[in-house]
């Protein structure tokens, strides 16, 4: 019974020795960077890597769906403003800040004029940086516009609003994908420092025969 167990502990760890080897740590990690799991697929640790793969691909997913919903709420407020405020389509997004900010267009103007008046004329006594700052931003009246009522304006806002929660998840799930990548990287390289330390100590075991006592001696080596 003795040397049928020795037997099978002989095979077990000569087929262990055969099959594992040392991996690179610092490749584990690279790969788990590109790509999180792929330092454990490398390594054989499959299951790990999977689970790493499938966060990642659910990161993405959602990522790539809170991109297609900001460009539809985009969308949205782009074609309500042109509805009811008489908006022309495909301006910046400061312009589209300045009419969630203002009623009107002559809101917006009168508001710039006093700052402007206030800086400008009072503070710097220079009416031509005056004249010239009312020349570069005051809205002229192929960019007019006004609100149908207060409604509407209230209604673009919460539209606009949608947009800006969309850019935030969409933010959250970009530092969601940092951070598997983060975690994947430590988590390999945990793993190989200790597959490299098994494999190393697995190394330093022997088997020969011991034909004297009809046997099996094992060896173990410690290097100092």
């Amino acid at each position: 019974m003795m040397r049928k167990s020795l037997i099978l502990l002989l095979f077990l760890t000569v087929l262990i020795t055969l099959s594992a080897q040392e991996v690179s740590t610092l490749k584990a990690m690279a790969l788990s960077a590109v790509l999180p799991g792929g330092g454990d697929l490398y390594m054989g640790n499959y299951e790990k890597g999977a689970a790493f793969i499938s966060a990642e691909i659910l990161i993405w997913f959602a990522y790539y769906k809170l991109d297609q919903e900001r460009d539809w709420a985009i969308e949205s407020y782009q074609d309500y403003a042109s509805a009811y405020a008489g908006v022309p389509k495909g301006k910046d997004d400061s312009y589209y800040q300045r009419i969630q900010n203002f009623y009107s267009s002559d809101d917006y103007n009168d508001n710039l004029i006093r700052d402007a008046r206030n800086y400008y004329l009072i503070y710097n006594n220079d009416p031509d940086a005056y004249q010239e700052y009312l020349d570069s931003y005051l809205i002229v009246e192929e960019e007019a516009w006004r609100w149908e009522s207060s409604s509407h304006w209230s209604e673009y806002k919460r539209r606009r609003s949608r947009k800006q929660d969309f850019e935030l998840y969409s933010n959250f799930a970009m530092g969601a994908a940092i951070l598997n990548r983060i975690v994947s990287v430590i988590s390999t390289a945990t793993s190989a420092r200790k597959h490299n330390r098994a494999y190393r100590a697995l190394k330093n075991i022997s088997f020969e025969p011991d034909l004297q006592n009809n046997g099996i001696r094992l060896n173990y080596a410690i290097h100092f």
